[in-house]
């Protein structure tokens, strides 16, 4: 069963972020909704004149059929400004937000409501009927005074996309959603344990067998109990190797298998691989699903790109260290590494290897640190975020050690000719290691 709701989440997940599924959605239903307005009408008392449209036929017709026209132009220029949003938010963020822009959910309902509004009205004119062609004149009164119901809806969905959409360009709010999102993703990650210390993927013995995958994808989404049901199956353990997020080139490893206890190797036929392929998902695209690094590579890469020679744009970058700063902080108190997952006797089945604290504070700090090597209020933004997370894993052996191993790079790294700046840089670094020492932030620093 495990089994099972992993593939159908990974795919009902692609199918959510794609354009089509709402639009297609809101099409069907504006078919239905038009079907069943017209054909019990009928069977309805007159509705007040003041609340349904009372005009002739020719008159309903021509109301619909330039509704439906200024509808499906308005539809395309809807379209046209999202293609324009998706260019702009790829060539001056990052490439990697194309997909959290097709998944917005505000952008996917207008376009189905715009779409359906169209449609609406096109289903809705074929059942006017006109004397001229020898029939018995029918307006669906019921249903033309929904369509222009319709029509008034399109029009302020219209304004709303147009307001949203350039809310949604502004750099404080693209980053602030991805914030959020990665938040979500690490609130839904299950808690299988109280230690924090980072859990450590065991290296596979020499007995494993090598899993190969059928598919090329990036790991999207894997399930440690659903591993450890085929596992015991099986008799064996499986060890993934691809971490979420990570790509997997077809026909080559994607796990490895290996008897419970000493024993013959395991013999990795069509059928054990193909029950190990069912408890993981690889798609096309590189999701959040399972995986808090995809927000800080975005992050990252918008502090990046903002640092690029052809935009200079140290205040982006600033920015986007203050939001990796707040998921560091809420990633400090979790516990982090590799899932593993045992059996009733306590012998270890699974093991899905995901990120240690020092690699996601490696992806979230590197990229800034060396392109902004130059710029002391970038060095300082960097510095402010290992003084934040300081603050809460002082008192953590391994991960204090991750924040010093940083804080030494950082100052390494620097490249600053006045010795104003130097001197500032300095200070900042010196509270890293006081706040380290301590577990208490300096009062003095940063005000």
């Amino acid at each position: 069963m495990n089994e099972v709701l992993v593939r159908l989440r990974g795919s009902w997940q692609d199918l959510q972020d794609s354009l089509w599924l709402f639009p297609a959605l809101g099409v069907f239903l504006s078919v239905a909704v038009a079907w069943i307005l017209v054909t019990f009408e009928p069977t309805l008392e007159r509705l007040p004149s003041a609340l349904t449209y009372t005009g002739s036929a020719d008159g309903a017709r021509a109301i619909l059929a330039e509704l439906a026209g200024a509808t499906f132009t308005v539809v395309g220029v809807v379209f046209s400004l999202t293609v324009v949003a998706l260019q702009m938010a790829s060539s001056q963020f990052t490439p990697r937000l194309l997909r959290t822009f097709l998944k917005d959910r505000s952008v996917q309902v207008v376009l189905s409501g715009m779409v359906s509004s169209g449609v609406f009205h096109v289903v809705v004119l074929r059942y006017v009927r006109t004397p001229d062609g020898g029939e018995e004149p029918f307006v669906p009164e019921l249903a033309v005074s929904v369509a222009l119901l319709f029509a008034l809806v399109a029009v302020g969905m219209l304004v709303f996309f147009l307001h949203h959409l350039t809310s949604r360009l502004r750099v404080d709010d693209v980053m602030a959603s991805i914030r959020k999102q990665t938040l979500a993703v690490l609130d839904s990650l299950a808690v299988d344990r109280e230690m924090l210390p980072d859990q450590v993927a065991p290296t596979p013995p020499a007995e494993a067998r090598p899993v190969v995958a059928r598919t090329s994808g990036y790991l999207q989404t894997a399930s440690p109990s659903a591993l450890s049901a085929t596992a015991e199956e099986h008799d064996l353990v499986v060890c993934l190797r691809p971490k979420p997020g990570q790509w997997v080139a077809a026909g080559t490893t994607v796990a490895w298998v290996w008897p419970v206890d000493d024993g013959e190797a395991v013999e990795v036929d069509d059928d054990l691989a193909a029950a190990l392929h069912r408890c993981f998902h690889l798609g096309r695209d590189r999701t959040e699903s399972d995986d808090v690094a995809f927000g800080l590579r975005q992050l990252s890469d918008i502090a990046a790109r903002a640092l690029s020679t052809g935009v200079n744009d140290p205040t982006t970058c600033v920015q986007a260290l203050g939001q990796l700063s707040t998921i560091m902080v809420a990633l400090a108190d979790q516990p982090l590494g590799a899932a593993l997952a045992y059996d009733a006797d306590g012998r270890l089945r699974a093991v899905q290897p995901r990120p240690t604290f020092a690699e996601h504070l490696e992806l979230a700090i590197t990229q800034p640190r060396r392109y902004g090597a130059s710029e002391p209020t970038v060095l300082i933004a960097v510095l402010e975020l290992l003084i934040d997370v300081a603050e809460r894993v002082a008192d953590s052996g391994d991960r204090a050690a991750s924040v010093r191993h940083q804080l030494r790079r950082t100052l390494a790294a620097a490249e600053l000719p006045d010795d104003a700046d130097v001197r500032t840089v300095r200070a900042f670094a010196d509270a890293v290691a006081v706040t380290l020492d301590d577990g208490v932030r300096p009062a003095n620093i940063g005000r």
